[in-house]
C-alpha cells in the first residue's frame, strides 16, 4: 500500500476502488475527465492511458483529465526506488486498461444533457494541517491539544464546487462534486476509498446507482481532517471519513434544489506543459543522507524531517534527472471550469486560481494527470514542515503552475 514511509502489505478490502468516468461533447469538441481511488499515477502511466483512449474513443490525449483522489489506502502506484518499493506490473496494466474502458463505456453512454452549477461551503472536516508553535518553528500535524501550538500557518478553502448533468426529462446523469481535504482519515491495512467514496456511497443513493458521481479533489497539498483541538479518536478511525462525506454530500443535496443553469453550451478543453526544476543535491548530501536512510519515520519532528529530507534526495538523485515536464489542463463549459494540476497543491495555489481565473465559476484538482509531490507556497520554503522539507522543486515551482493554468484558462476563455 502506498501513503508512508514503510512497507505496508494490505490484508482486507472495505470499499472497491474506482475509475469513475465524465465523457463530454460538443459539436467540435469531446473531453473526458476521469477521477481514480488511488493515490496518484505517474505522468508515464496516464500518457499511456490517454493515447490508448485517443486510438479507442479518439478523444485528443490533451483533453483529458486523469485525476486521483490520494486515498492513503490504495495500492502502490508509482516506485519507491530508495525504500525498494514498487507496484504490482500486472496490476498496473489492468489498471490502465481499465481506465480507458471507463472511458469508452461513458462515450458509448452519451445522451444530450443540460448543465447546472452551485457553490455550497461545508465547515468542520478540512483544517490547515501547518501550525506556529511557541518556540517559533513552524510544524505540521503536531500533537493534538498541544499547549505549545499557537496558530494554523495557512488557510482552508471551505468551497465546495459542484456540477450537475440532467437528462431531457431532467434526470440525473453525472454530478461532479470538488472539495479540498487530504483523504488520509482512515490508515490501516484495508483498501478503503476514504471520504470520497462514502460521498459517493450516499449520492449514489439520492440520485440513482447510474448517476456517474466524480469526486476531484481540490488543492489539499497542506490541508487535512484533523482538529488539533480534539482528542486522537474524535481524529482518526472509520466514523471520521463516514462524517466528512456525509457532510460534503448532504452539501451537495442541499445545493441540489437552487442551482444556477451553466451559462452557455460551448465545450472547451486543453492542456499546457512547462519545466519544473529540481532541487539537485551536492555529493555532501547524498552522503548525509545515505547516513540517516536507515530511521524510519514516525513523526514530524526534527529527527522525522531529516528522514524525509534523506528519501527526497536519494528520490532525486535515484531518478537522474534535474527538471520535469508538468502538465496543466483544464475542461470548460460554458462559463464553468475544471482545472487540473499535478500534484499535492497547497490550497493558497488553487484559491489563487480560483480568484483570478476569467470563467465565472472555476474548481480546481489536484493529482490530475500525474502525480508529482508536494508543491508548496513560495514562502512555505522558508517556513520549513514536512511539506517543503518532502517536495523535490526548486521554490516558485507552484507559482509557476498557477500561472500556466491562468494562461490556459485566458485561452479557453477567448
Amino acid at each position: 500500500m502506498d501513503g508512508y514511509f514503510h512497507d505496508r502489505r494490505a490484508d482486507d478490502v472495505l470499499d472497491d476502488l474506482y475509475a469513475r468516468t465524465l465523457v463530454v461533447q460538443s459539436s467540435e469538441t469531446t473531453a473526458a475527465l476521469v477521477v481514480c481511488d488511488l493515490i496518484g499515477l505517474d505522468r508515464a502511466d496516464t500518457l499511456e492511458t490517454r493515447a490508448t483512449i485517443e486510438e479507442r474513443v479518439g478523444i485528443p490525449s490533451s483533453q483529458v483529465m486523469i485525476c486521483c483522489t490520494h486515498t492513503h489506502t490504495g495500492p502502490i502506484t508509482s516506485p519507491w526506488l530508495d525504500m525498494g518499493m514498487f507496484p504490482d506490473e500486472a496490476y498496473m496494466n489492468v489498471l490502465k486498461h481499465k481506465i480507458a474502458d471507463a472511458v469508452q463505456l461513458a462515450f458509448q453512454r452519451r445522451k444530450p444533457v443540460s448543465g447546472q452549477v452551485a457553490h455550497g461551503y461545508v465547515e468542520g472536516i478540512a483544517f490547515n494541517r501547518r501550525f506556529w508553535m511557541k518556540d517559533g518553528t513552524l510544524r505540521t500535524n503536531p500533537p493534538l491539544q498541544s499547549p505549545e501550538i499557537v496558530r494554523p500557518a495557512g488557510p482552508i478553502d471551505t468551497e465546495l464546487g459542484i456540477i450537475y448533468l440532467a437528462d431531457a426529462a431532467g434526470g440525473p446523469l453525472a454530478l461532479v462534486s470538488n472539495y479540498a481535504v487530504h483523504p488520509d482519515q482512515v490508515s490501516g491495512t484495508a483498501f478503503c476509498a476514504d471520504h470520497e467514496g462514502v460521498e459517493v456511497r450516499i449520492l449514489k443513493q439520492v440520485l440513482g446507482q447510474e448517476c456517474a458521481v466524480l469526486c476531484p479533489n481540490g488543492c489539499c497539498g497542506d490541508i487535512n481532517h484533523r482538529d488539533v483541538t480534539k482528542p486522537t479518536d474524535w481524529n482518526r478511525g472509520l466514523h471520521v471519513k463516514e462524517r466528512s462525506g456525509a457532510a460534503l454530500a448532504g452539501e451537495v443535496v442541499r445545493r441540489l434544489v437552487d442551482m444556477d443553469a451553466i451559462d452557455g453550451d460551448d465545450l472547451r478543453a486543453g492542456n499546457r506543459t512547462t519545466t519544473a526544476s529540481f532541487r539537485v543535491p551536492s555529493a555532501e548530501d547524498l552522503d548525509w543522507a545515505r547516513k540517516v536512510i536507515d530511521g524510519e519515520m514516525h513523526g514530524f519532528d526534527a529527527k522525522g524531517l531529516d528522514i524525509v529530507k534523506a528519501h527526497r534526495m536519494l528520490r532525486i538523485h535515484n531518478s537522474e534527472l534535474a527538471e520535469l515536464p508538468v502538465e496543466v489542463s483544464a475542461i470548460a463549459i460554458g462559463d464553468v471550469a475544471l482545472v487540473g494540476l499535478p500534484g499535492e497543491i497547497f490550497v493558497e495555489l488553487g484559491l489563487s486560481v480560483k480568484q483570478r481565473s476569467p470563467f465565472a465559476h472555476t474548481f480546481v484538482s489536484e493529482l490530475c494527470n500525474d502525480s508529482i509531490g508536494y508543491v508548496p507556497t513560495q514562502v512555505a520554503y522558508g517556513e520549513g514542515g514536512y511539506e517543503a522539507t518532502n517536495n523535490r522543486f526548486k521554490p516558485g515551482t507552484g507559482e509557476l503552475l498557477v500561472e500556466t493554468a491562468l494562461d490556459l484558462l485566458n485561452e479557453l476563455h477567448g
